[in-house]
């Protein structure tokens, strides 16, 4: 929070293609925040992220609809009265997006459209109550013109008109207070550009790590030129006139116009090229459609087989399941029978334990009753006492 005890914004503007990207991420660096409802980066476009936050953007867009306007278009009034009514819807769609707020106290919101719409938002802005801080960002107009015309195809003319279109309307808006910076000094060094922002740069990093998100090879286009207006980045007011009467001269917009108006053409000749390409594209398609759909009976048929084979399968799989469970219950039995018959042969051990016990006995009872008869026959055989003997067991 602010002494005042209001959160900060840090509004950044300047021209498309001018550096206001590789600003915000010296922003990021310092504890700055943005939001998480950015644009995606594009390689080789801005290949370290657009930092403008996607609401914004179309909210901006809108507003350039609403004056009948675009943010390419050269059909632009810097006389248009944002308070008016017309702006009411857009105005409350602001507010809901500076309610939802961008992820901390003290953050940043960044579009090149704000060269156009910059009254609009500091209006809402300081009705939200924030404390604002205006900050844009300039570079040489002819490497913003040879960046839009690799990006957007626009003639080299044409993009130094967008420059001097933005200027202009910024020049206009911005307020007393607003700090200008420019891509070159931001490039050299930015932890002084962030100091004259009342930031500071992490001091535990490295001069490399300070610069990684401003880093010089991310610079596409260089100015090799030796017009001084053209070269240097438009800092002031006197700097804007000198452009816009250069421009006067050596591009006058009848002649801007007309390389646009031959640009478009050759890109018409393209599109016609690649127009053809696409219908012989389409017309592959198609047959490739037609041998689709000839392919798409046969294969429900192969589904259907597919189907019918997997109830095949299902059945045989019920049928193993019980052959399973009735081999289960079999074996069980083996194993009780061969538990049976193993104690029947126990039991039949033991009994031809003790019958060969008992023949043993009898052996020996039979071998005393022969050792009895004997001694009896001896008996009766002796003189005189057999005689009795015989008598008393006879």
């Amino acid at each position: 929070m602010t002494a005042a005890g209001r959160s900060k914004v840090f509004l950044v503007a300047g021209m498309h293609r001018s550096g206001t990207s590789a600003l915000c991420a010296a922003l990021s660096r310092c504890g700055v925040h943005f939001g998480e409802d950015l644009l995606d980066a594009i390689q080789g476009v801005n290949d370290e992220g657009f930092w403008e936050d996607s609401e914004v953007v179309t909210l901006n867009d809108s507003l350039l609809s609403t004056i009948g306007s675009f943010w390419y278009s050269l059909e632009y009034s810097d006389d248009t009265d944002w308070s008016a009514p017309l702006f009411d819807s857009q105005r409350r769609k602001a507010e809901r997006i500076l309610k939802r707020g961008f992820g901390g106290e003290l953050v940043a919101v960044k579009d090149p459209r704000f060269c156009l719409t910059l009254p609009f938002w500091l209006d809402v802005l300081s009705g939200a109550g924030k404390e604002i801080q205006v900050v844009s960002i300039s570079r040489s107009p002819i490497e913003v013109a040879l960046s839009l015309h690799k990006r957007d195809g626009f003639p080299v003319s044409y993009g130094l008109r967008l420059v001097e279109l933005y200027q202009r309307a910024l020049e206009k808006s911005l307020p007393d207070s607003a700090i200008r910076v420019t891509f070159d000094s931001l490039l050299e060094n930015p932890a002084a550009v962030m100091a004259s922002l009342g930031l500071a740069l992490p001091e535990e990093t490295s001069d490399a790590e300070q610069t990684s998100g401003v880093r010089a090879e991310l610079r596409h286009h260089k100015d090799k030129g030796d017009n001084d207006v053209l070269s240097r980045p438009i800092a002031s007011a006197d700097d804007l006139r000198q452009f816009g009467e250069l421009l006067d001269h050596d591009y006058p917009l009848d002649k801007c116009l007309a390389e646009l108006a031959a640009a478009f053409t050759g890109r018409g000749a393209e599109l016609t090229e690649l127009g053809e390409v696409h219908a012989e594209a389409l017309a592959t398609l198609d047959q490739r459609d037609l041998d689709i759909d000839a392919l798409s009976g046969e294969h429900k048929e192969a589904l259907a087989t597919i189907a019918e084979r997997d109830q095949q399968i299902a059945e045989l799989d019920q049928r193993l399941a019980r052959a399973g469970a009735e081999l289960e219950l079999a074996m069980s039995t083996i194993a009780e029978r061969d538990e049976q018959i193993a104690e029947f042969d126990r039991r039949l051990s033991a009994l031809g334990e003790e019958h060969s016990h008992a023949l043993k006995v009898i052996n020996e009872r039979d071998a005393q009753i022969a050792e009895r008869e004997a001694q009896l026959d001896r008996i009766r055989n002796i003189p005189g006492v057999g005689l009795v003997a015989r008598r008393l067991l006879s």
